[in-house]
């Protein structure tokens, strides 16, 4: 009987140009195709040659549940892949019910790797996590009152193929803490901070990444103004961004710091609260680049992503997801509530959304921790 089957070499070069999600689905095929799919080097290819890489925004229930929801921000709200629901790890020990408002979510590096940092509160586990594959990864009785005592943000260093949480201390001690995830350790990188800063509340507390860099918007106690401070993951070394000359403390009130278009943004209201200004910082690191780019007739949106058709996605004051086209107008709500009845946070200041790219990758760490593959 003549044998129809295709060389391993091949089947992994088919596979490598599928979408991630067929990819994640074809592991239950056949065994050479779940050896092939689960070899970390197939899940490194696979996101390097991804032709439309698959992004999503996950929001955290308001009644405290461990579900989340999970949206294709590019997709109609009316298709069946537009939202779906997913299960959070669960934290060690298992929690009472009552105890869920003690989860808080760190955003991962956004649109790169596919992973999130979660954080829970009460038990202090860290648990990296793929929301598309299930993996994840726990680090048990982590630093107290994280999101509370630190500016902090999750990135990856290329030079060491190492996933880094840094945190900055509110208290501004010359001490920047890095946290290997490949190492399961932590060290303190002594910077000198020659310009005093203060943090500006907590919705700024999460690191935004853009060019290997952590970005945070903070006050300068020295030039009275808002400034954003990056710092460099591969050579751990921290500067000082400007925004555009006109921004006074005085006149407008800033809402968020995100990366949107591949570029830093900020959004922020003039004193009469009429409407929401995006600034996009066009070319990184020059003043003069900050571009007025979107205007929303609302107060308080914060945007979330431009879309591929060249709107603007977001949360407004009241915790709806918006979906805005370029001149500023309202396209759409989109429906952040689940058929039981359940509302989840649109609010990036609650720290309970984060955008993340579909992966099949698996991080290169070393805890020696619980490591499960399934809910």
């Amino acid at each position: 009987m003549e044998n129809h089957t295709l060389p391993m070499d091949l089947m992994r070069e088919i596979l490598l140009r599928l979408p991630v999600r067929s990819v994640s689905r074809f592991k239950c095929v056949c065994k050479s195709w779940l050896s092939i799919i689960s070899d970390p080097q197939f899940g490194n290819s696979h996101y390097d040659l991804a032709a439309a890489p698959s992004h999503r925004l996950i929001l955290r229930s308001k009644c405290y549940s461990l579900e989340v929801q999970s949206i294709d921000t590019d997709a109609p709200p009316d298709t069946c892949s537009a939202a779906m629901y997913l299960l959070l790890p669960l934290q060690s020990p298992p929690p009472k019910p009552n105890d869920y408002d003690n989860y808080d979510g760190l955003p991962n590096r956004a649109k790169i790797l596919g992973f999130i940092l979660l954080y829970y509160e009460m038990s202090r586990d860290l648990i990296m996590w793929n929301p598309l594959t299930r993996f994840r990864k726990r680090s048990l009785n982590f630093e107290n009152m994280l999101t509370h005592r630190f500016l902090y943000g999750f990135g990856y260093d290329t030079s060491t193929d190492d996933y880094l949480l840094i945190m900055i201390p509110f208290h501004w001690k010359t001490e920047i803490q890095v946290f290997s995830f490949k190492t399961n350790s932590r060290n303190r990188k002594m910077i000198k901070l020659n310009v005093p800063y203060q943090g500006i509340g907590s919705k700024f507390s999460i690191g935004s990444l853009l060019n290997e860099t952590l970005h945070w918007l903070v006050f300068s106690k020295d030039k009275w103004v808002d400034v954003i401070i990056a710092f460099d993951l591969i050579k751990r070394s921290l500067s000082e961004i400007a925004l555009f000359d006109h921004l006074t403390k005085k006149k407008y009130e800033m809402f968020s710091l995100r990366v949107i278009g591949g570029c830093l943004s900020v959004s922020c209201s003039d004193q009469d609260w009429a409407m929401t200004e995006i600034w996009i910082m066009k070319e990184y690191k020059v003043q003069s680049s900050w571009t007025k780019s979107f205007v929303i007739p609302t107060y308080g949106f914060s945007p979330i992503c431009i879309t591929k058709d060249g709107g603007i996605l977001g949360s407004n004051m009241r915790e709806r997801l918006e979906k805005h086209n370029d001149k500023g107008e309202l396209l759409e709500h989109l429906a952040c509530v689940a058929a039981a009845g359940e509302e989840y946070y649109c609010a990036n200041q609650d720290q309970q959304s984060a955008m993340y790219r579909e992966s099949q990758l698996f991080p290169n760490v070393s805890w020696e921790t619980s490591e499960d593959h399934q809910q």
